[in-house]
């Protein structure tokens, strides 16, 4: 699941249980009570389960392993390579004999020679061959270390990557555990509401039935418990996706997983100037970066492929060909015994000096050096920003939680002077009911602020890879 999915499944838990603030009602009476308990995490256990057993840190970490794999290979080119050949073939022979076909195993050289006819002999004789060869790199002027330079950077690539992945999956971890909190709170404030509504509601069929209040304050009180019970099935709900959410983005494989404690305070926020400067050192950055460095060492091994190669190669032959030779008897078996043996060590040099395939491969991949230089710079500059909004979200909502912390309290005193007046018998149902939602609502919006100030900040954390 994206980032992007989680946060809609986040937001839609909270839609959800914001719905109290219309109906302003939950009742856990009307639900039953979960059979067994749910597994429940610190914000540090999530984090360090999801770093250890979340999938897609495991792929990424496996993406790692595999390009340190490749990183091997090209140094594999200095061991030395054993090969083997045996090989049965029926040819003209004119000027030559044992007719050997090439091989990419063996280096094993043509021995033999035929006598010379004035007239082409189209008569097929048997040759056969049987070898075994060894090949040794003995100097490749830098064209092994290049490539091997390029494959080291392609990993590094993959090293950035896993950091970038694991910053995702705590950011993911982090905002499901919050949302987890906020609708736990907002569950809470709910239930507080119809809890209190109930009791209303027997105050007011009390004064009712004594003839002290009209009848409608009892139909009114009626209708508020069952809106606020509404509201507290729906917030209910709304705990059972977050916690849902929350086990997919730390990878258990619980249905549900509740929260244990309580976050950290966090300490004051930097200056943006400051939070800024980080923007370089993200993974996100760092990983753009390692590409245009692995593609510049990629434009390199490709221009060292046309550098000269020196290399040792020996063999061991048996062989024999049916045709007559210019001196000397017809090999045991007519060619079809490979009955002659042989041996050769020598030394090769190989140049390909114009190489036209190789030059333009290596003139593309510098094409694609100078867009991952662009793309790199557009990394920076999206970094930078992202920071920025990270950061004025995070201030906006510090300060909204300030607001909303005085409106819930202003919203209980106000709730607690209409209740004593409703008691005394000064205020109306009406006049209750109105301070009992804007109790209600301030307590929801205030779970909802909390949750958006520790969303936004541990976004802002992410931006910046703190702490990484």
């Amino acid at each position: 699941m994206t980032l992007t999915q989680r946060s809609c499944i986040l937001r839609a838990a909270l839609s959800c249980a914001a719905l109290a603030i219309a109906a302003l009602g939950p009742s856990g009476s009307a639900l039953a009570q979960e059979a067994t308990a749910t597994r429940t995490m610190s914000l540090d256990e999530a984090r360090a389960f999801a770093r250890a057993h979340h999938l897609r840190v495991i792929a990424a970490r496996q993406r790692l392993v595999a390009a340190q794999r490749d990183a091997d290979v090209p140094g594999a080119q200095w061991l030395p390579r054993l090969g083997a050949m045996a090989q049965v073939v029926s040819s003209t022979a004119n000027n030559s004999t044992t007719t050997i076909l090439g091989t990419s195993t063996v280096d094993l050289p043509r021995i033999g020679g035929t006598k010379v006819e004035e007239r082409p002999d189209l008569q097929p004789y048997p040759s056969t061959a049987a070898a075994l060869g060894v090949r040794q790199e003995l100097y490749d002027f830098g064209r092994i270390a290049a490539e091997t330079n390029a494959a080291v950077l392609a990993g590094d690539v993959e090293r950035f990557r896993v950091a970038n992945v694991v910053l995702d999956v705590d950011f993911g971890v982090e905002q499901s555990y919050f949302a987890v909190l906020a609708a736990v709170s907002i569950e809470e404030a709910s239930r507080g509401a119809f809890d209190r509504a109930a009791q209303h509601r027997d105050l007011a069929r009390a004064n009712v039935q004594s003839g002290l209040r009209p009848p409608i304050e009892l139909t009114r009180a009626e209708a508020d418990v069952a809106r606020y019970e509404a509201g507290m099935m729906r917030a209910r709900a709304s705990v059972h996706v977050a916690r849902s959410v929350f086990a997919v983005a730390v990878g258990v494989d619980d249905v549900e997983l509740d929260v244990r404690g309580t976050p950290d305070d966090v300490h004051p926020l930097p200056p943006l100037a400051t939070v800024l400067g980080m923007a370089a050192a993200s993974p996100a950055v760092l990983e753009g970066r390692a590409r245009v460095e692995a593609q510049r060492a990629s434009s390199k091994a490709l221009d060292a492929q046309t550098r000269p190669n020196i290399m040792g190669t020996a063999s061991i032959s048996g062989r024999a060909g049916g045709a007559a030779p210019s001196s000397g008897p017809v090999p045991y078996g007519d060619g079809w015994v490979p009955a002659v043996p042989n041996y050769d060590v020598g030394v090769v040099l190989t140049w390909p000096i114009v190489e036209p395939v190789w030059n333009r491969r290596a003139d593309a991949s510098r094409a694609r050096e100078r867009a991952l230089a662009s793309e790199a710079g557009a990394l920076l500059e999206s970094q930078r920003g992202a920071i920025s909004i990270a950061y004025h979200e995070a201030v906006v909502s510090q300060q909204t939680l300030a607001a909303l912390e005085r409106g819930a309290g202003a919203a209980r005193a106000n709730y607690d002077q209409a209740e004593n007046r409703f008691r005394v018998g000064l205020g109306t149902s009406t006049e209750l009911a109105d301070a009992q939602a804007l109790r209600t609502e301030a307590d929801i919006q205030l779970a909802i602020g909390r949750f958006q100030t520790a969303r936004t900040r541990a976004a802002l954390e992410r931006a910046i890879a703190e702490g990484r």
